[in-house]
């Protein structure tokens, strides 16, 4: 099966904070650091939604679906 979009966003978001919390481990991020870190926990939430519900056979597409219209951060 190929790794599909969502797959590879979530990888890559996954990354992203994992690096952060690394650094707020060491006391090295500030407040910007800190409202990334939720927005990613937000975004992460999302997209593993996503992945479940193409796992289960539903047609998802990262760029219609990704973001939620109850999204607080826009």
């Amino acid at each position: 099966m190929a790794e599909s979009a969502i797959l590879r966003k979530i990888q890559e978001l996954s990354g992203e904070r994992e690096r952060l919390v690394g650094e707020e481990g060491r006391h090295r991020i500030g407040p910007e650091g800190h409202a990334r870190l939720e927005r990613l926990d937000h975004d992460l939430r999302v997209l593993w939604d996503l992945r479940r519900r193409e796992l289960a056979g539903e047609r998802v597409n990262l760029e219609e679906d990704y973001l939620d219209r109850y999204d607080r951060y826009t």
